[in-house]
């Protein structure tokens, strides 16, 4: 997705080998490569979409897992001038 003319990449981790609690990463294209601008911790993340709203920034990560149960809500994250944070 791209931001104020700049390109990122979200990236769903579902699980790390010991658990679905696990960091999921975004991305920020250097001009050379994508290099890691934020973790945010998912729990079975399943995938990221970016949208936008009145000219503000949004990522929507859907967890789907927390390791023992399927019933865990999915959070928006909005985009403040530096960072993704918790929304709703």
């Amino acid at each position: 997705f791209s931001m104020a003319d700049t390109s990122y990449l979200a990236v769903a981790n579902y699980y790390d080998g010991s658990s679905y609690n696990t960091n999921s990463m975004i991305y920020q294209w250097t001009g050379m490569a994508f290099g890691e601008m934020q973790s945010i911790l998912t729990h079975g993340a399943a995938g990221w979409k970016h949208f936008t709203i009145d000219g503000s920034s949004y990522l929507a990560v859907a967890n789907s897992f927390s390791g023992s149960s399927f019933d865990i809500n999915s959070v928006i994250y909005q985009w403040n001038d530096s960072a993704f944070a918790v929304f709703q």
